[in-house]
């Protein structure tokens, strides 16, 4: 079956650290569907996800590579002043798996954002160097280094754009698949609680686990706000509250979250393909066509 005029689609995928490798999951199940994928954009793990699948679209290759690595070695601690890693190693290891690729070299196109603190302004690359790109990206304030580029001082692109959509929909994506690995269980306010002076000597978590847990607790609100805007057709949300930052302990099961999850909620459109036609039946129409390429 040949389409004429298809539907040009873009992927946005989402931070989350660790959380991130569930994207490659998901490309699993774009692939199964033989949806192909037009333009790529990514924030902070996403981004590096995206570089790697945009380097070479071959999402089981990719989840091999992401198993086998050994993570804890990518890790370069530094004394924490401007941050707990360099991201040195991170850099290097991307650097060797995409060839030190340029944006113009990649099979698919990549949009990757960062955030000038310095000038408080969102900058998204498309030219150039990706691993740099992809090094300001992950750039998780107080946890990686932030990194500077022709005078800007970058960091993580999720700071206020934690799911890239705009950039895809502006560039001619007519159908917009949004990751979101930053979904936690809304859970309701504890009311009228009473403040303690007695210090009951429970063992505080330490600076890195803090961190990571506020993060993960801040990326989701803004992730659940964000995409309320209806800024993507089909929206894949992955509860990984289990899963910290930094914790690269637990790849197969990330990878298979987003699988299982991107399963769901193509099925979804099945079933409730009618309670939205303009939008829904279109999207559903796109995917069982595209599946029979």
């Amino acid at each position: 079956m040949i389409m004429v005029n298809r539907k040009k689609v873009g992927l946005a995928l989402g931070g989350g650290g660790a959380k991130g490798l569930a994207h490659v999951g998901v490309l699993k199940v774009l692939e199964k569907y033989n949806i192909p994928i037009d333009y790529i954009s990514g924030t902070s793990m996403g981004a590096f996800v995206g570089a790697l699948y945009s380097a070479g679209p071959n999402a089981k290759k990719l989840e091999k590579d992401m198993i086998k690595t050994n993570w804890n070695e990518l890790f370069d601690y530094t004394i924490p002043i401007q941050g707990l890693l360099k991201g040195e190693k991170i850099e290097n290891f991307l650097k060797k798996k995409i060839e030190n690729k340029e944006f113009k070299d990649l099979k698919i196109p990549l949009f990757i954002t960062a955030f000038d603190i310095k000038n408080k302004q969102e900058i998204i690359f498309h030219k150039g160097d990706v691993t740099k790109a992809v090094r300001a990206s992950i750039s998780i304030p107080g946890i990686l280094v932030p990194m500077e580029n022709k005078g800007r001082i970058l960091v993580d692109g999720g700071l206020t754009d934690l799911i890239p959509t705009e950039i895809l929909r502006e560039k001619g994506a007519d159908i917009i698949v949004a990751v979101n690995v930053e979904s936690i269980t809304e859970k309701s306010p504890i009311m009228k609680e009473r403040a303690f002076s007695i210090n009951e000597k429970n063992k505080i978590p330490g600076v890195v686990s803090t961190i990571s847990k506020s993060l993960q607790v801040m990326e989701a609100e803004a992730s659940r706000a964000e995409l309320k805007r209806d800024k993507a057709d089909l929206i894949i949300n992955v509860n990984l509250e289990n899963i910290n930052t930094l914790d690269f302990s637990k790849v197969r099961e990330t990878i298979k979250k987003g699988e299982v999850k991107a399963e769901k909620s193509i099925a979804a459109f099945k079933r409730t393909s009618g309670k939205n036609p303009l939008k829904q039946n279109e999207i559903y129409r796109f995917i069982e066509e595209t599946r029979n390429l």
